[in-house]
């Protein structure tokens, strides 16, 4: 695993000059799989993930496509951490899985179906 530091120190792989990113604020690490990694540093601040129209505060999270870094107040582009990667052979972010939302179907329900011998069709009995 390849790891990349961000944060104000001149030290770090990028340097962030911004009043509330931390000396030492967050890593980015590559895994093998080349899935990148964004994992706060003990920033007194927080990292944060903008993912379905919310920000979250993460202590260690997998980029996706379409996602939102924050350092503190400073929002960083995922152009900009996939270009600290940039002599890897294979940096990729993970497809967006969003949750299925369920509405009840509208289908009338058939109490007792009975199937037509001739045609093989279900078929509702009559309901006296």
């Amino acid at each position: 695993m390849k790891q990349k530091t961000c944060g104000r120190d001149p030290a770090c792989d990028l340097v962030i000059e911004h009043p509330s990113v931390s000396r030492f604020h967050a890593r980015i690490e590559l895994a093998e799989d080349g899935v990148v990694w964004v994992q706060d540093d003990a920033s007194s601040n927080g990292t944060f993930l903008h993912r379905c129209d919310s920000w979250t505060r993460i202590g260690k999270a997998s980029l996706c496509i379409g996602d939102g870094i924050r350092l503190g107040e400073y929002e960083l582009p995922l152009e900009q951490i996939t270009a600290l990667f940039s002599g890897a052979a294979k940096v990729r972010l993970r497809t967006r899985r969003f949750p299925f939302q369920v509405k009840p179907a509208t289908v009338e329900r058939i109490d007792k179906p009975r199937r037509n011998p001739a045609t093989g069709r279900v078929e509702e009995q009559s309901r006296d």
